[in-house]
């Protein structure tokens, strides 16, 4: 029922397309028109089974009656007879099918593994129209925010999260460390020496002359479009930051605001090399101490970046940094609890950016991660600070990293890509589907899905990368990252929000089956990041979105990148690795992969035998 609530911005739920606003006050063969490709559109999606067939048949019914002349022969040929406003009976049309979508979800008895498939229907609803995404995503956070209950760390408040959060005075005092350099080096530098694999499972080099830049970053992003590892637009945007940063330009009016900063998947040491402020939030430092792994180590390694870069870093502090009297100390005073401290954390973030000149570039983006149900209050948190400071500074952008194994609007190319690529390999033989049938229809599905009709006839495709075992929890939490970037795009924010690939993290690696299906999945036109590429290249896309204001990411630019509907955006500099144009989706292709690894480390050995067996027999 999300895809009728919140209505459209400004329309009070309109159902925005051909066909607008109740009162007729437009030629009516034009109406007339616009009912017509309803009617076809409607016919469609009954041949497709995208609506109970009850519904269908009703609305099909509304649709050619109102195509009828009206009775009395007073009206014209074609056209619609006076009665409910066109508005409202599309309006009723997306609620039916929103609320046999409810219904389905609501029934579902198996809900750890079977939520994917409606993940995939909201996915496919939000696509129907820009209100129907927007009004998605309102509704989606807007119920998060009534019905999740906060309750302060000393009981004096309860209550239905933001209205209670938003009765929080509490602040923090405010640190900052300066860096030493006085500005960056020239150009920018991935660190790259190829893919992850088990066989090269090493980080790469760093060094100055190690790493890609200039003409050689250029061309491997180029390399990396053309072999479907990353999109165009990713490439060209890699290419427009390199110039960018050759000419000897830095990040110094640009302020980003991180929660989460030590993530080891989020840009900060990439922007402290390059010059920005960055504004973290992460753990505080008091925790642990005394233990094995004290929090204040976090702390320390942000400060010890800082203080080596030309950028420079600010903090939330329990006490003035006057009172600190050693680093120690500084380090565990500084940091804050963004469960339990989200007011807090808002309340200064909205008096820090009151001492920021008007020509500050401001971003804040979430980084933050915690496994079950505790990520998706994280990332509510994180939503609310996003929020606060959005409405205190209107000009602040918006970032998030997106995960490459969940459901993304994505291009036609890469769709077309999916397809054709179907059966390459495994195909010749007719293997995939021989995989497939066995499997129960588990393993080697195609990566590609009927593109959903929007209004207006447009055709949105989408890639269906989700991975169920990460579990429900975890798809929630992205897919409230998806609506605050929706809302506040459609908002007029810019907003950086790119899909990130698979990548070799310690915590991915640690388990031994993720491992080996790495292992075999450049079979299937994929290559895994390793960590410190990821960070370069994810970083790289987050500057050129605050710094190039032609690109897509941008909403005053929608029009020519032709994103009508907010959840478009995310079909946009994507560097999924070639998830998109693999020809199986990432979810079956985990068994196989790793049968493929370890064949592959079989196959020196049953050559040998195979040679020494002709030996043999040739003596024989």
């Amino acid at each position: 029922k999300a895809w009728d609530d919140g209505g459209g911005g400004g329309g009070g739920g309109d159902v925005r397309g051909d066909v607008r606003g109740g009162g007729g006050l437009f030629d009516p063969s034009l109406r007339s028109t616009a009912l017509r490709e309803e009617e076809r559109r409607l016919e469609r999606r009954a041949s497709a089974a995208t609506l109970p067939l009850s519904a269908l048949e009703e609305q099909l019914g509304r649709v050619r009656a109102w195509l009828r002349p009206a009775g009395g022969g007073g009206a014209a040929e074609g056209e619609p007879r006076l009665g409910p406003s066109t508005k409202a009976q599309l309006r009723r049309l997306v609620r039916l099918e929103a609320e046999a979508a409810a219904a389905k979800c609501a029934g579902e008895r198996s809900w750890r593994f079977g939520y994917n498939k409606h993940i995939t229907k909201l996915v496919r609803l939000s696509c129907e129209s820009p209100a129907a995404g927007l009004g998605s995503a309102k509704a989606g956070l807007g119920w998060m925010y009534e019905n999740m209950v906060y309750h302060s760390p000393d009981q004096t408040l309860r209550g239905p999260f933001g209205a209670t959060v938003d009765k929080v005075t509490g602040s923090f005092e405010t640190g900052a460390v300066r860096g030493g350099k006085q500005s960056p080096p020239p150009g920018y530098r991935v660190p790259y020496d190829a893919g992850w694999h088990p066989s090269r499972p090493r980080p790469p080099p760093t060094g100055p002359s190690d790493c890609l830049s200039g003409k050689a970053l250029k061309a491997q992003a180029a390399e990396w479009a053309a072999g479907g590892i990353i999109e165009p637009d990713a490439a060209e945007a890699l290419c427009w930051l390199s110039d960018h940063f050759d000419k000897g330009e830095s990040l110094q009016d640009v302020y980003v605001v991180m929660i989460g900063a030590g993530s080891a998947m989020g840009p900060f040491p990439k922007l402290m090399e390059m010059g920005a402020t960055v504004v973290a939030i992460d753990i505080p430092g008091a925790w642990g101490k005394g233990g094995p792994r004290p929090a204040s180590a976090v702390w320390r390694r942000l400060c010890d970046t800082a203080r080596g870069s030309a950028g420079s870093l600010v903090f939330p502090l329990s006490k003035p940094q006057s009172q600190c009297a050693t680093d120690e100390e500084l380090y565990e005073a500084a940091g804050c609890d963004l469960m339990k401290q989200p007011g807090e954390i808002a309340n200064w973030l909205c008096e820090w950016q009151k001492t920021l000149p008007d020509s500050a570039k401001v971003m804040i983006g979430n980084y933050t991660y915690l496994d079950g149900e505790l990520h998706v209050k994280l990332a509510l948190c994180a939503d609310y600070c996003i929020r606060r400071l959005r409405a205190a500074r209107p000009a602040t952008g918006v970032a998030f990293l997106c995960t490459p194994t969940d459901i993304h609007v994505c291009t036609d190319a890469s769709d077309r890509a999916a397809r054709d690529n179907y059966g390459s390999g495994f195909g010749s033989f007719g293997l995939e589907k021989l995989a497939n049938a066995l499997s129960g229809g588990k393993l080697l599905i195609p990566n590609f899905n009927a593109p959903v009709e929007a209004q207006g006839g447009k055709l949105i495709k989408y890639v269906d990368g989700l991975a169920v075992a990460q579990g429900p929890n975890y798809a929630l939490a992205k897919r409230m990252q998806h609506w605050r970037a929706m809302i506040e795009f459609e908002s007029g924010a810019v907003v950086s929000s790119s899909v990130a690939p698979s990548t070799a993290t310690i915590s991915v690696l640690s388990n031994k089956t993720f491992a080996w299906a790495y292992g075999g999945m450049p079979y299937f036109k994929y290559e895994i990041f390793k960590q410190e590429t990821t960070n370069a290249v994810m970083a790289a896309l987050l500057m050129h979105d605050i710094l190039n204001l032609k690109g897509p990411k941008n909403p005053a630019n929608r029009k020519q990148f032709r994103l009508s509907n907010p959840i478009e955006l995310f079909s946009t500099q994507a560097v999924h690795g070639g998830l998109w144009r693999s020809p199986y989706k990432a979810d079956s292709l985990g068994e196989v992969s790793a049968l493929i690894y370890f064949a592959g480390l079989a196959r020196p050995y049953l050559l040998a035998a195979g040679a020494a067996a002709a030996a043999a027999a040739a003596f024989m």
